[in-house]
């Protein structure tokens, strides 16, 4: 009796946790959008910064700016 209520609870138990972490992780997952300078122009990204920390968000080699007039740079997790 015993194990076939284990049989049946663990594996329902696993699905629900499974289900509520895959929700718990998704804010850290949000794209925002930024703007970088390129030889062509302004172009919009999409970037994983927050506009939380203190340092400076960057996408490869350029810097993320919040504006398309490039005043307002980014900021990233730290």
């Amino acid at each position: 009796m015993k194990t076939s209520f284990l049989k049946i609870v663990l594996p329902a138990f696993a699905i629900v946790m499974a289900v509520g972490l895959a929700f718990a992780t998704e804010d850290s997952n949000s794209s925002y959008v930024g703007y970088i300078a390129t030889p062509f122009g302004v172009q919009q990204i999409q970037t994983d910064c927050p506009d939380t920390g203190e340092l400076l968000c960057f996408e490869g080699a350029n810097q993320v700016y919040n504006d398309p007039g490039l005043t307002d740079p980014r900021r990233d997790w730290q």
